[in-house]
């Protein structure tokens, strides 16, 4: 049917049909454009909040650093003392490694160890509590007994529970430990 048409309409025609698709695409371009803004504009604040944090971190790092000039000598010294009381307070104590080893070390073929868990009780002793699988009572009794004449405990508690059944005991004893002497 466009072929009918006389070769002027037909130029006509073409022409009113690339202006109205570039006009389409100009719209379409525009409105990319709109949402690539909309999109993208959060980010931008979000660099702008981070680069006044950076700006502002950055002032208070020097203003740290100019009045940490400032301090005197006598300060500095009080602060190396604080600091070496506090390392030689765990200088002092018993390591986990060697707390475990000495569990290990008292143990029995009778006695499966599962658990150790080790906590900080204050600065010079930890609280152990060591669960685990013993075959029976007695194989039970006599870890406990080795624990308790060991040096490196200071007390060692099996509740009287881990003692009902007769054989396959789940166990769980707590132990506290003393901090160690040169």
């Amino acid at each position: 049917m466009f072929n009918l048409l006389p070769q002027e309409e037909q130029l006509e025609i073409t022409k009113e049909y690339r202006l109205r698709l570039s006009a389409v695409a100009l719209l379409f371009l525009a409105l990319l454009g709109v949402i690539a803004i909309i999109a993208l504009t959060p980010s931008l604040f979000l660099l702008y909040q981070k680069e006044k944090i950076a700006i502002n971190s950055d002032t208070a790092l020097k203003k740290e650093i100019a009045l940490g000039n400032k301090n005197d000598f006598s300060d500095i010294l009080k602060l190396a003392g604080k600091k070496t009381v506090a390392l030689a307070t765990d200088i002092q104590t018993s390591y986990f490694y060697e707390l475990i080893e000495n569990i290990t070390v008292n143990k029995t073929s009778d006695i499966k160890i599962t658990g150790v868990s080790i906590k900080r009780a204050d600065g010079e002793s930890r609280d152990i509590v060591i669960t685990g699988k013993a075959k029976n009572r007695e194989a039970l009794l006599s870890f406990a007994r080795v624990l308790e004449r060991d040096k490196v405990f200071a007390n060692v508690t099996v509740p009287v529970s881990n003692f009902a059944p007769a054989y396959d005991i789940d166990f769980s004893i707590l132990a506290k430990t003393l901090a160690k002497t040169k």
